[in-house]
């Protein structure tokens, strides 16, 4: 098999990634970033990235995020470090961004979707998400 393409949002740490939307899709390109706070974690995921050029959204989710100061709940089973209050607040701040659905005919106007139902993936950086194209990773600049 060939090697995919592999990009690393913000490799040096120094730049910020702002905000990007990956949309999961057997394209051959791999996308990579730093996330989890503290924890430094590595993910990558394929499709194709869509950047979202508002940088209000950014700074909503930064200070969301910021509240754990880099020590973030856990994301593994049983999930129980993330409260019901937070995550109807991280699902209001992801259901305001907006991401057209776009055709050569008509566009229309669409929002994200925090995706509950993969709460494994969810932390700081990394938030599964649902658009209109189908799934996707909404990624931001992690605090670290």
């Amino acid at each position: 098999m060939d090697e995919l393409a592999h990009v690393f949002l913000n490799p040096a740490g120094n730049q910020g990634t702002g905000v990007v939307v990956v949309i999961q899709a057997p394209t051959g390109v791999l996308y990579a970033a730093q996330v989890a706070g503290h924890g430094n974690e590595e993910r990558v995921v394929e499709g194709f990235a869509l950047p979202i050029f508002n940088a209000d959204y950014l700074q909503a989710l930064k200070r969301f995020f910021g509240r754990y100061n880099g020590n973030l709940p856990s994301h593994l089973p049983p999930y129980e470090w993330w409260e019901g209050s937070d995550l109807q607040e991280l699902a209001e701040i992801v259901s305001c961004i907006p991401l057209w659905s776009t055709s050569r005919n008509e566009d229309q106007p669409a929002f994200l979707e925090f995706d509950q139902l993969r709460l494994e993936e969810l932390t700081e950086g990394w938030i599964p998400v649902r658009t209109v194209y189908g799934a996707g990773i909404l990624i931001h600049q992690n605090s670290d």
